[in-house]
């Protein structure tokens, strides 16, 4: 089971006689990004993720891409975690990267100093890394619209920004999508991820990539624990 319809892991090379179910809240998502489903194959099915379409106990593997970034702390983590435990075999594996910030993490002023530097690559790593920076506890979680208007206020020269940074002016125009929305994106640190999903599971690996930001997107490899199912 996917826990949202991205696009990368449904493309995968799957063993031949596997079968993906993608669970996502939201239609018009699905119907955006998901590259189709395959007969007996791969399905996107619209649904709510703390109450997964799936038998209990009857799941090998759940995979979630930033899927805990999209719960509140904790309350969420916890309901999320114990769904996703429910659902899976007592030998299946919960493979789960989440988003996180440091212990000490970039202030608002150091991001917009780094973006007039040209240290990001893309404008989405310029929008991850003010999320995190604006988000006061991991409780509260940063509303995106938050992060709109402090981008506004920051009153940038668009122009001047494509013509240092090389960037699509589409790319840029990104950050208006946030305007006026109420959705919460929550950054915890690995050790508040850990705690909650520690209730449910036992971390078998955690590896840490290589590339930009890699620090702030761990992949773990978690395995049930036993009598944590409810």
């Amino acid at each position: 089971m996917l826990l949202g319809v991205t696009a990368g892991i449904a493309n995968m090379r799957w063993p031949e006689e596997s079968a993906l179910i993608a669970v996502d809240n939201s239609f018009e998502m699905a119907r955006t990004v998901w590259p189709g489903n395959i007969p007996s194959k791969r399905r996107a099915v619209c649904g709510d993720w703390l109450s997964l379409p799936q038998a209990h106990a009857s799941c090998d593997v759940v995979i979630g891409d930033g899927s805990m970034n999209c719960v509140r702390y904790p309350d969420g983590f916890r309901a999320l975690a114990r769904s996703v435990r429910s659902i899976l075999r007592p030998d299946g594996v919960l493979l789960l990267r989440s988003f996180v910030r440091l212990e000490d993490n970039d202030s608002i002023e150091q991001v917009f100093t780094d973006l007039l530097q040209c240290k990001f690559p893309t404008v989405n790593h310029f929008k991850f890394l003010l999320l995190m920076a604006m988000q006061r506890s991991t409780q509260e979680g940063i509303v995106v619209d938050d992060v709109y208007r402090e981008w506004v206020r920051r009153k940038i020269n668009k122009d001047e920004l494509i013509a240092i940074t090389g960037w699509e002016k589409q790319s840029i125009r990104s950050i208006e999508v946030y305007a006026g929305q109420d959705v919460v994106h929550t950054f915890p640190t690995v050790s508040e991820l850990r705690s909650v999903l520690g209730e449910f599971f036992d971390e078998v690996s955690i590896s840490t990539p290589s590339y930009f930001l890699g620090d702030r997107c761990p992949s773990f490899i978690l395995a049930p624990r036993s009598g944590e199912s409810h």
